[in-house]
């Protein structure tokens, strides 16, 4: 028999992995952005709230088991366990690097999603919140991606404005 507050100290061991991984593809993702100035600055902001998401999951750890020494023994094992495309090398860069972080951050609001459900089950309502408010960025950015790819795929077709644009 698991207990919730088991279950909710490897979602969010799992979380703050996933937002480590998060921060090396924003990365990679802004850097192969380069020509495109409002989707650079849109990955930038994204990497911004991820750093800060990093910080707020280890909060919730160290206030769970009442210690942050779990957080040096994390390894950055969730890039093996999801799929995710590396950032595009073709002419149609712009939106495969598009649509493979729309990709990842579905990835992330199902595991956030799961992760709420966890926390309020074990009483945490302060994690609750705290993922609360970041599964709330990931929608913006899932949004704005979306909101994105018809402009940024007619401009690969060369029929359109830039991926920026909307």
């Amino acid at each position: 028999m698991t207990y919730p507050k088991d279950d909710l100290q490897r979602a969010l061991r799992d979380a703050y992995a996933m937002e480590r991984y998060a921060e090396r593809l924003l990365r990679n993702h802004a850097t192969k952005s380069a020509p495109y100035p409002e989707v650079k600055a849109r990955i930038e902001v994204r990497l911004t709230e991820t750093l800060a998401n990093q910080k707020s999951l280890a909060s919730c750890l160290t206030r769970i088991e009442g210690s942050d020494a779990i957080l040096q023994t994390l390894t950055d094992d969730f890039a093996a366990a999801i799929e995710t495309s590396n950032v595009a090398q073709t002419s149609d860069e712009a939106v495969k690097n598009l649509i493979s972080l729309y990709a990842f951050n579905d990835q992330e609001i199902a595991s956030y999603s799961s992760l709420i459900a966890i926390a309020e089950a074990s009483g945490f309502f302060e994690t609750k919140l705290a993922c609360e408010a970041i599964v709330l960025q990931q929608i913006a950015m899932a949004d704005w991606i979306l909101d994105r790819l018809p402009a940024a795929t007619k401009a690969h077709l060369g029929r359109g404005a830039s991926p920026g644009e909307s």
